[in-house]
C-alpha cells in the first residue's frame, strides 16, 4: 500500500466542500449574521453560477467596517472582500498548497475549477488534521 504524504495527496482529499457562502450584492449585515449563525470567520463570495469573486473574513469586517465606523446595513460585501485571491485547483497536492500558504502567509485558500467555480476551501486547520485518523 502506498504511503500518503503531502507530496502525493491531492487537495481535493482534504479540502472542505460543503461551504457556507454569500452572494455578490450581500450586505455586510447579512455577512455578519451568516458568520455568527454558522460560527465561521471566512465566507467565499460567489455569483449565482457559483463563480468565486472574493473572500470576506472577520478581519475584513473589523478593519474596514467596525474600526472606521462604517454603516454595515448599507455597505456591500464587494467593498470589503478580498479580491486579489490566491487559489488552487483540486489536483494540487497538499505539498503545493502548504508551500503557497507558507510563502504568502495565508490561512485559507479557495479551491476552484478551470472556470473559477468554487468547489472547496482548504484551511490551515484542514492541513493540521492531515494524516490523523479519527474514529
Amino acid at each position: 500500500m502506498k504511503k500518503l504524504t503531502i507530496a502525493n495527496v491531492k487537495i481535493s482529499q482534504v479540502m472542505t466542500e460543503d461551504l457556507i457562502t454569500v452572494f455578490i450584492g450581500s450586505t455586510v449585515e447579512e455577512v455578519v449574521k451568516k458568520m455568527v449563525d454558522y460560527d465561521v470567520e471566512c465566507l467565499p463570495v460567489i455569483d449565482a453560477e457559483g463563480v468565486l469573486h472574493g473572500l470576506v473574513t472577520f478581519r475584513d469586517i473589523v478593519m474596514k467596517v467596525v474600526y472606521p465606523l462604517t454603516k454595515i446595513r448599507e455597505s456591500k460585501v464587494e467593498k470589503i472582500m478580498s479580491k486579489s485571491l490566491v487559489t488552487c485547483n483540486p489536483d494540487h497536492t497538499v505539498f503545493d498548497v502548504v508551500k503557497i500558504m507558507k510563502n504568502k502567509h495565508l490561512r485559507r485558500i479557495p479551491v476552484v475549477d478551470a472556470k473559477n467555480k468554487l468547489v472547496g476551501l482548504v484551511t490551515d486547520f484542514d492541513l493540521a488534521l492531515f494524516g490523523w485518523e479519527f474514529k
